[in-house]
């Protein structure tokens, strides 16, 4: 948090950096809320695919993946806090 802030001159980069951590945060917890609701893995969702003759069924939703999802709800959580450090940081700049 204090690199990110210290690396800002400027109400506008405060802004653009809140405005990324803000996206970060949102794909993150986009990704943890899939994945933990689906309870399989973000690479291989819940289709069937067809390989030859045959269809090949998803894996079973499992545990460890729901975890997963949650931790992944968890690293969002963390981009979220510089988001609204630099918004107040842009706020008191312009208001001083």
């Amino acid at each position: 948090m204090a690199v990110t802030l210290a690396g800002a001159d400027s109400p506008s980069e405060h802004l653009q950096l809140a405005a990324f951590t803000a996206m970060a945060a949102a794909v993150f917890i986009w990704l943890g809320r899939r994945q933990r609701r689906t309870g399989r893995s973000l690479v291989a969702p819940n289709e069937t695919m067809r390989a030859g003759d045959r269809l090949i069924q998803p894996p079973p939703p499992s545990r460890d993946h729901r975890t997963a999802g949650c931790v992944w709800i968890g690293v969002g959580g963390i981009f979220v806090l510089p988001a609204v450090f630099n918004v107040v940081a842009a706020i008191r700049q312009l208001t001083s």
